[in-house]
């Protein structure tokens, strides 16, 4: 997988969510979507990419800072 924050993640139904045991899930942000999917791997679940195009940013900046950057890395 090249990215694991993508802003959407599609999961079949027939993927059994109380596996991934969410209400355990410790962290939240960027680092809520490393951690579920860190888990869907380690039970054995396909991850798919589906590419996307993204339009060049008109205004502002990127959301994740280095702070939600640095939880990513941390999380198990």
């Amino acid at each position: 997988m090249k990215e694991a924050t993508a802003e959407f993640e599609a999961w079949r139904a027939s993927v059994p969510l109380n596996a991934i045991d969410v209400p355990s899930v410790r962290s939240n942000g960027y680092a809520f979507q490393v951690e579920t999917d860190h888990r869907a791997v380690g039970l054995g679940l396909r991850i798919v990419e589906v590419p996307i195009r993204f339009g060049e940013r008109g205004s502002g900046a990127s959301k994740p800072g280095l702070r939600a950057q640095f939880e990513s890395a941390l999380v198990p």
